[in-house]
């Protein structure tokens, strides 16, 4: 049987976290349905996007691969490939969220701001913001699981663990290609 799976069905740490993601996606079709209600009114701004956040979405994408390699590293048991892709893991995150700060700059920079200017640039900070705060709880599951790899205390028995740190961090990805597609397609009209 897979880890995690037991003959009387999901673990049950397993259906916890798929209630977090559950949570967490209202949280964000709540926004973007607000978005989309205070997209028709008066006063609504577009404003170009800057290309960064798109270079951040292949790091975070990447981020992902790496991850998936280093858990069949894992799985065959070849442990040095395994501690080398969390790590490369964890840097691409780290990458990504320094990139999400240099966007949120070059918007600053444009006379841009979270708040006095207009809806769709304070949306658009908060989407992305509530984004990176989930993003640095996945960092630091990432650390996590990357110092015990370092340190010789993952194994096999670990397995259910390191599914769901990477459950959670496959979650980001598509949460974020969502959130930047729907904030550039928005920006279009």
């Amino acid at each position: 049987m897979a880890a995690g799976v037991t003959g009387r069905g999901v673990h049950p740490k397993e259906l916890l976290l798929w209630l977090y993601l559950a949570s967490t996606a209202m949280l964000f079709a709540g926004f973007t349905s607000a978005y989309l209600v205070q997209r028709f009114h008066e006063f609504w701004k577009t404003f170009p996007i800057p290309p960064i956040f798109w270079v951040n979405t292949g790091v975070l994408l990447l981020s992902s691969l790496t991850f998936s390699a280093g858990r069949r590293a894992f799985v065959q048991g070849d442990y040095r490939k395994f501690r080398y892709a969390l790590m490369v893991t964890l840097l691409l995150g780290v990458l990504f969220l320094f990139g999400q700060v240099v966007g949120w700059q070059l918007l600053v920079r444009e006379g841009l701001f979270l708040a006095g200017n207009h809806k769709a640039v304070s949306y658009f900070y908060v989407l992305t913001g509530l984004h990176a705060v989930h993003l640095v709880a996945g960092l630091i599951v990432m650390g996590y699981w990357t110092w015990r790899a370092l340190r010789y205390r993952v194994g096999p028995e670990q397995a259910l663990g390191l599914r769901l740190a990477g459950l959670f961090w496959h979650a980001l990805d598509v949460l974020w290609v969502y959130l930047v597609v729907f904030l550039q397609v928005n920006q279009l009209f």
